[in-house]
């Protein structure tokens, strides 16, 4: 089941992750104005959560982490979207899939998960696929874009470490909920700074703009709600590196509208990038099958 809801989650971040970089690209100019939208529908969700489900004991610092959280995010956020904003969508979500080392490190340190060499190896094996999807004809990118995701990737680490630690004291509703509290107040800082460029954003492409980050937002939180879902229930580790099958489906998107709907999204599909995306997608299932066997 863990294994479910972490693919599933995949699924809804890879679509997320379409929508965003269209969104980018084509109707807003600076990369924070999607921020604005982001904390408004996490406070939303946040509320909601709390009506329907209501919140379970935590203690203040415990509290405060969740919070924090959702601030993590925000941050990591920010950087994401810069770096959407300058490179292509198939070859910025594969690298944020580093995060799986980071979150194999920091798990055995702070959570004592430690693994088979199996495990482990399944675990290498979805990281150079995923990083192999990012690579364009043979050769590795380190432009900026590969730096502002090397600090996204650092933060979804660290936001997963608090994330299992803080069900180990509590439910996943609980700890969804305090998260959108904490992304709403991470988002007011840019609120303050950029809302006359929403405001001038939408007067110029429409209502759509609001409609298209709402709705990439509400389905990136119902793939973070069955992410920590996954959590609750599985190693860190292992529900983190399958987010391998992330960068997969942004490919198979990003071919599919290239070809069909190329006034949607266009990206490159050569011979040679379509082989290397082969090779990576065969590291990725071996490495699925060895981690969740």
């Amino acid at each position: 089941m863990w294994a479910i809801l972490s693919i599933s989650a995949t699924l809804c971040w890879a679509t997320s992750n379409i929508i965003d970089k269209t969104v980018l690209t084509k109707w807003v100019r600076k990369p924070l104005v999607p921020i604005i939208i982001v904390g408004a529908v996490w406070l939303i969700l946040g509320i909601v959560t709390y009506l329907f489900k209501g919140f379970s004991y935590l203690s203040p610092i415990n509290i405060s982490l969740a919070i924090l959280t959702g601030i993590i995010t925000i941050i990591a956020w920010i950087f994401y979207y810069k770096a959407m904003q300058i490179q292509e969508a198939s070859r910025v979500v594969p690298l944020t899939n580093l995060s799986q080392l980071f979150v194999l490190i920091l798990a055995a340190i702070f959570l004592g998960e430690i693994l088979t060499p199996l495990k482990y190896l399944g675990i290498f094996l979805l990281i150079t696929g995923a990083i192999l999807i990012s690579i364009k004809n043979f050769k590795i990118s380190f432009g900026t874009a590969f730096w502002w995701i090397i600090l996204t990737a650092g933060l979804y680490a660290i936001n997963s470490i608090l994330t299992k630690y803080l069900l180990n004291s509590t439910d996943f509703w609980t700890v969804f909920g305090y998260r959108g509290i904490g992304m709403f107040i991470g988002s007011i800082p840019i609120t303050y700074l950029f809302i006359g460029d929403l405001i001038g954003t939408v007067k110029q492409n429409g209502k759509r703009v609001i409609i298209a980050i709402s709705a990439s937002e509400s389905i990136t939180a119902f793939g973070i709600l069955l992410s920590v879902m996954a959590m609750s229930i599985g190693y860190i580790t292992l529900v983190s590196s399958l987010q391998a099958f992330q960068p997969f489906f942004v490919l198979l998107f990003t071919i599919l509208l290239s070809i069909f709907f190329p006034s949607i999204l266009k990206e490159e599909i050569s011979k040679s990038t379509i082989f290397l995306k082969v090779l990576a997608i065969a590291s990725i299932v071996i490495g699925v099958i060895l981690v969740t066997s």
